[in-house]
């Protein structure tokens, strides 16, 4: 990649907590060069004919560094020590990846925060990478962020939320089926997601793409609104939205949370949005996060503006931010947030996905833009060819993508981009890059 990777790895010491966790722990060091940990989207096979899921990827990056470390290896703590390495690759090139026949297993979220809240700051799950020669020289672990924005927020709550570097997910609900016909946990061309909506809040992800269907054969209304992906009802929103009102009741981090698409339920043959289904949606939705949703009303800044500060959220303790795509509806209810804009390149090319998110990136947002945010979908689409005859799978697809992106948002997008979606987002950098980037705008104005 063109860009230097210094200027982050040196905001990774200082801006995403590398030594402010409650046990003073350094998380991520490198003289120069960069290393980190991914997921590999995909199953892999395994020597004895077996598949293994959720296998740990190890990065590197060293294009700056005139010496370029030889080996790199998977730790399960702080890498002191080549002999207490699980297992050790060489390193063959100033950039790359090796995937690991280790997977990352199911695990707790550390430092209490699997079912509820837990002390506040970066924290390492189980692995580790480190690299170097006959020393280690740099290494990193896999991380949550349950409280980045807090953390940072000396030097990131003077920006507007336009302005922000935002983590988010596509298709954020569609990560396990929960139905009464089916608990399935893995999908070619359906689930988007590994992890569940509480545990991506807690890994640092604070955009939420959902497709919201309704289906009126449930007695209580509260149970009829659902996450599909597309015509496939996967979870319903009720226990989706309480985990974000319990991540909210407990933190003080923004979360902004997008109505994207309605695939099934709200709308007439004709069209026209079934009004009382709308109100039913964002009756529910104030019901369960009111007390922290902010209003447009009272915090939009008008067209072609980056929105309010994360300060004045965050002063106002309203931390909800509810898009909607529906300008009807907007227009009727003006809590409401405008439309998102989504850059979608409707492609199962990846080539041709980074060449037109590179060109929408850079004239985002319109100067005509009702919304302060714009999400770039970083990801490709399927065609039906592809989902008939089983071409792939949004996992494979995934891992022809994310690497790219955490690379296009370290360089081609590192001044413009605002919200990041991927699918599988493990299997990226994204929020740890986001949140250097973020504390790097701070630091220019």
């Amino acid at each position: 990649m063109a860009v230097s990777w210094y200027a982050v790895a040196f905001l990774a010491a200082t801006a995403l907590g590398a030594s402010i966790a409650p046990n003073q722990q350094v998380f991520e060091k490198s003289a120069c060069g960069r290393v980190w940990m991914t997921i590999h989207s995909p199953s892999i096979r395994t020597s004895g004919g077996g598949s293994l899921l959720d296998a740990i990827e190890l990065n590197w990056d060293f294009s700056t560094c005139s010496n370029v470390p030889m080996q790199i290896g998977l730790f399960d703590n702080r890498p002191l020590s080549w002999n207490n390495a699980i297992a050790v690759f060489s390193i063959d090139s100033v950039e790359g990846f090796v995937i690991t026949n280790v997977s990352l297993g199911e695990g707790k979220l550390p430092a209490g925060w699997n079912t509820g809240t837990g002390f506040k700051g970066p924290h390492c799950l189980w692995p580790w990478v480190g690299a170097g020669d006959s020393h280690i020289v740099a290494y990193n672990c896999l991380k949550i962020q349950p409280t980045w924005m807090e953390d940072n927020s000396d030097r990131i709550n003077k920006l507007r939320i336009g302005e922000l570097v935002i983590p988010g997910t596509h298709n954020a609900g569609a990560w396990r089926f929960d139905t009464e016909i089916s608990t399935i946990s893995r999908d070619s061309f359906v689930l988007c997601q590994d992890r569940s909506i509480w545990a991506q809040l807690v890994h640092g992800i604070r955009y939420f793409d959902f497709r919201i269907a309704y289906y009126d054969f449930y007695p209580r209304e509260e149970d009829r609104y659902w996450l599909n992906h597309n015509l496939i009802r996967v979870r319903p929103l009720l226990p989706l939205l309480r985990e974000i009102r319990a991540f909210l009741d407990s933190t003080k981090e923004v979360v902004f949370l997008d109505a994207h698409h309605f695939p099934l339920g709200f709308y007439h043959q004709n069209g026209a949005p079934i009004q009382e289904v709308h109100l039913g949606l964002l009756r529910l939705v104030q019901l369960e996060l009111g007390p922290h949703i902010a209003t447009a009303s009272q915090f939009a800044t008008g067209p072609g503006t980056r929105g309010p500060t994360l300060q004045t959220l965050v002063d106002a303790d309203k931390r909800l931010l509810f898009s909607y795509v529906d300008n009807n509806i907007v227009a009727g209810n003006r809590w409401l947030w405008p439309i998102l804009p989504h850059l979608w390149a409707n492609t199962n090319s990846p080539s041709d996905l980074f060449h037109y998110l590179d060109r929408m990136i850079d004239i985002s947002p319109l100067p005509s833009a009702r919304s302060p945010l714009f999400s770039a979908m970083a990801q490709t689409t399927p065609t039906v060819l592809d989902i008939l005859f089983l071409r792939g799978s949004l996992r494979e697809n995934a891992d022809s993508v994310n690497r790219n992106v955490t690379a296009r948002l370290i360089s081609r997008w590192r001044h413009n981009a605002n919200i990041i979606s991927s699918d599988f987002f493990l299997a990226n950098d994204v929020i740890d890059v986001s949140i250097a980037l973020s504390v790097e705008r701070s630091n220019r104005l």
